[in-house]
């Protein structure tokens, strides 16, 4: 009976790894994280799911603390009630396997891009999900066909886990927004953009604004993982399935194109001590980077790059002028826009530039 048991859960294990195997590489292949603080990442990500399991065995026990029942038992309309459910766990799975990307981030000092964010938040989902994927094999093992046992492999291996990934990625990126907010907010406040949230937050909790700005955007990206992944339970739960491939196959697209924004490989954490000094002086660099502002803000982004491409060769260190760079490029579709950069920057913006630089 052990022995059946145990090669159960190794054949499980064998096949769950075939799909984590798939997606990591074509995840990480790219990243330059050490495989060591990865494969720690992995392993504390798939401590995640008999972590949410052991709450859900602790509210058995302790039913006064069970929040899952008592929404069942206080909303009466069906609909309201699923979507509540979905909402609560959503939410505890994205804090739990957020919560292995902090462990590692604090420890390691890992995230040094936004793509380092996003790529250590899929892997965290990725363990959570190979865990989970083992769960279901073995639970089911012998109450289905093999057919039937194919079919729920391949899509939890498929939509399942990949939807866990789109949503932990997400909320990956934003949190690794929320680690530049001082370079974001400096950046924002040149272009002349307000944001009239971030404002509030730090008057209401007496904080400064790039620290109001980095709590606003993690619960922006918390918020945003929650509402997809129980916008996801929820179809699967009316067994929607049309729906539910389109909805993963859109995330999937989406998180590739946040993996490919320019923004996301820029490193802004540098080390003070070897920051190279600024070959211009202040004054005339802030008049450059009010005018680079000006420009980004009329959608000039062929000039902003450009600009900005000469100013690093002065000054190679300025997070504010490269976050207008990188986002200038992302903006511009064309990828052979620097044929065209000079021919764009008018006559009378070039007299400025020149004089400057």
């Amino acid at each position: 009976m052990l022995s059946n048991i145990f090669f159960i859960i190794i054949l499980s294990t064998t096949i769950a790894a075939i799909p984590a195997a798939i997606w990591a590489y074509l995840f990480l292949k790219e990243t330059s994280i050490s495989k060591f603080h990865l494969i720690m990442l992995f392993i504390i990500g798939i401590l995640t799911a008999p972590t949410l399991l052991g709450i859900q065995y602790l509210w058995q026990i302790y039913p006064t603390f069970n929040l899952g029942m008592l929404i069942e038992t206080k909303i009466e309309q069906i609909n309201i009630m699923y979507a509540t459910l979905f909402i609560l766990f959503g939410a505890m799975e994205e804090i739990i396997k957020h919560l292995a990307v902090r462990i590692i981030d604090k420890r390691t000092l890992a995230i040094t891009t936004i793509n380092n964010a996003l790529r250590l938040s899929i892997l965290a989902a990725l363990g959570f999900s190979f865990a989970e994927n083992i769960y279901y094999l073995y639970q089911l093992w012998g109450s289905l066909s093999v057919g039937e046992m194919t079919g729920v492999f391949i899509f939890r291996s498929g939509f399942t886990t990949c939807a866990h990934m789109i949503f932990s990625g997400i909320f990956g990126y934003y949190f690794g927004i929320s680690k530049f907010a001082i370079d974001i907010t400096k950046q924002q406040r040149v272009s002349g953009k307000t944001d009239l949230s971030t404002r509030i937050i730090a008057k209401l909790f007496a904080t400064p604004i790039p620290h109001a700005h980095r709590e606003k955007t993690i619960l922006k990206g918390l918020l945003i993982a929650v509402l997809m992944h129980a916008t996801y339970n929820f179809l699967l739960q009316f067994n929607v399935m049309i729906p539910v491939m389109l909805f993963v196959v859109l995330g999937y697209l989406f998180l590739r194109y946040l993996l490919n924004k320019k923004t996301g490989h820029l490193v802004l954490l540098t080390d003070v001590s070897v920051k190279k000094k600024s070959m211009l002086a202040k004054k005339d660099e802030d008049i450059i980077i009010e005018l680079i502002g000006t420009w980004f803000e009329d959608k000039k982004y062929a000039d902003v790059a450009y600009v900005c491409g000469r100013l690093l060769e002065r000054d190679p260190d300025n997070n504010v002028v490269k976050l207008f760079k990188e986002k200038a490029l992302d903006k511009i579709q064309d990828r052979n826009m620097y044929k065209k950069i000079s021919n764009k920057i008018s006559p009378e913006d070039k007299s400025i530039i020149t004089k400057y630089l």
